[in-house]
């Protein structure tokens, strides 16, 4: 049994590294003009630009997941950012101040699954100006990880998710 345990969080430790290199790829590719790619991010994220009581969010289409977890997902991203208020635009709706990117993917065997999921928040011109990140564990397992996540776990994602928004957005 511990040798399972010890494999799912060494899963999700490459899953994890794996993400993050993918995310720094990205940047550095699709950022800024400039050109010059020696700049380093800062160390704690900068202060919105909008503060969040004026602030209109949207979410770009998630990637990574099944279609049932992403319908899942965005019903309760819905609710948490009414309960946390935190204004919500549609996809591509050009009075959005921030649009949030989002990647899923899980992993896991018999034992359970790992949720991990990654955030970019970018504001007006594409840039990344705010990255949340996190797993979310089901104790619930299957050959295939996605079966394993359930709608609890659906849940903290997007309440950690929303919380995270709220307290950039107010510089906590």
């Amino acid at each position: 049994m511990m040798v399972k345990g010890n494999r799912l969080l060494a899963c999700a430790a490459i899953l994890l590294a794996t993400f993050a290199l993918a995310a720094c790829n990205n940047t550095l590719s699709s950022g800024s003009s400039s050109g010059s790619a020696t700049a380093s991010a800062p160390t704690t994220p900068a202060l919105p630009a909008v503060p969040l009581a004026n602030a209109k969010f949207s979410f770009a289409p998630v990637t990574g997941a099944p279609g049932n977890i992403l319908t899942k997902l965005s019903s309760q991203l819905g609710q948490e950012a009414l309960a946390q208020n935190v204004a919500l635009v549609p996809s591509g709706d050009p009075q959005a101040n921030y649009v949030v990117k989002g990647y899923l993917s899980a992993v896991g065997d018999s034992t359970g699954t790992i949720l991990v999921y990654v955030w970019d928040v970018l504001d007006a011109s594409g840039r990344r100006v705010h990255r949340i990140s996190g797993q979310e564990t089901s104790a619930n397992g299957s050959q295939d990880p996605w079966q394993g996540v359930d709608d609890a776990t659906i849940s903290n994602v997007a309440r950690r998710t929303v919380a995270s928004i709220v307290a950039w957005g107010s510089g906590a």
